[in-house]
């Protein structure tokens, strides 16, 4: 205490933390009225089950990953199998209906952040 007055000390230097900017993928906000299932279903869970059933029965040709947009992945797929002769065929339609299955047992909202968001092409 200096003179009756009490001085306080602080940290002059301060700095506020460092922010990265990194914003995890967020949950569609549902609209007033409407539950978040429909938010999924907009999001793309719809083709959950036109990409699983594709999948098991035509998984060879790779028509399942054009119905989720990848394109590039649809391509090798089809190429492989027809550039083949057919005889890979099978070992690219294990991989589809390996994906049809898992397409099929995913959440909606689990699909929608795996495939959708998260764009994983294989498996």
């Amino acid at each position: 205490m200096i003179s009756g007055k009490q001085t306080t000390a602080y940290q002059a230097d301060y700095q506020p933390p460092f922010d990265t900017g990194y914003q995890p993928i967020q949950v569609p906000a549902p609209f007033y009225g409407q539950s978040s299932v429909d938010d999924w279903q907009q999001a793309g869970a719809d083709k959950k089950i036109v990409a699983g059933i594709l999948g098991i029965v035509v998984g060879g040709l790779g028509i399942h990953k054009f119905i989720l947009g990848y394109q590039k992945e649809g391509m090798i797929m089809l190429l492989v199998s027809v550039l083949s002769c057919f005889t890979l065929s099978a070992v690219m339609h294990v991989i589809g209906i390996i994906e049809g299955i898992m397409y099929l047992t995913k959440s909606d909202e689990e699909f929608v952040r795996t495939y959708i968001y998260g764009r994983r092409g294989w498996f």
